[in-house]
């Protein structure tokens, strides 16, 4: 609700300002990932042990590979934490004059855009058209990654300077970061895709497979996002928000 507050005293300004303490935020933000990963987990071992028909279902709100569920949201939530960490990195770079505003910002983009898709599920419009099209099976069962080890190759080939450019420890949390992300993501995928056209779908081989790539795409997001409080904190001495 919005009230009317001319004529009258306004609050003290040390009353206005909310102090973003990265230490903190980053133990809530492991602690959280720690529990959504094992809440996956302990569906997949409920699955296995006690099958589908159960007092509580499935689980199915809990599971890995399935949309609209705890995990997907998760990370989806870590992903636009992270833009919104960005931004503030970004605002606070342009105030100090800072190099590489530019790659700071379309980061935050980046981001955002990345927090959009693994709540919706874009990416995978583009599987059926490129595997009926190009006659894809195995590793490429998941056509997506086609496009997507392009576009990460064209993003990392563009911002290896600003990588490079980072102080080490900020270097080497968003390089592990990455790895573990995009590992998930992508190089899991590869797997799964040959394991489920192989074995199929309810094997645990594909269920093994599945479960990392989740595991890796939290923990990589996790990190990122901590490291880039981390990165806020050494560099800027943190972030206060202030309501005027």
């Amino acid at each position: 609700m919005v009230e009317l507050t001319a004529g009258r005293a306004q609050p003290a300004m040390e009353e206005r300002v909310f102090r973003l303490r990265p230490t903190g935020i980053s133990s809530v933000v492991w602690v959280a990932s720690f529990t959504v990963i094992a809440l996956g987990l302990f569906r997949e071992w409920y699955v296995a042990a006690f099958g589908f028909e159960t007092f509580v279902q499935d689980l199915r709100h809990l599971a890995f590979n399935a949309e609209h569920c705890l995990p997907a949201w998760y990370t989806s939530l870590l992903l636009a934490l992270s833009a919104a960490i960005l931004a503030i990195v970004t605002a606070s770079a342009a105030r100090n004059g800072e190099n590489y505003l530019f790659h700071w910002a379309i980061l935050t983009l980046m981001f955002l855009g990345l927090s959009v898709d693994e709540a919706t599920g874009i990416h995978e419009v583009a599987i059926e058209p490129l595997r009926e099209g190009l006659g894809l099976s195995g590793f490429l069962h998941f056509a997506w990654v086609i496009p997507g080890m392009a576009l990460v190759a064209l993003a990392g080939l563009a911002y290896l300077p600003f990588l490079l450019a980072q102080p080490g420890r900020t270097r080497a949390v968003f390089l592990t970061a990455g790895l573990l992300y995009v590992g998930g993501a992508l190089g899991m995928e590869l797997i799964g895709g040959k394991l489920l056209t192989t074995y199929g779908e309810e094997s645990l081989a594909y269920v093994v497979a599945f479960c990392t790539e989740e595991v890796m795409e939290i923990l990589g997001a996790t990190l990122f996002a901590t490291g880039l409080l981390g990165h806020l904190k050494r560099r800027f001495g943190g972030a206060v928000l202030v309501i005027a």
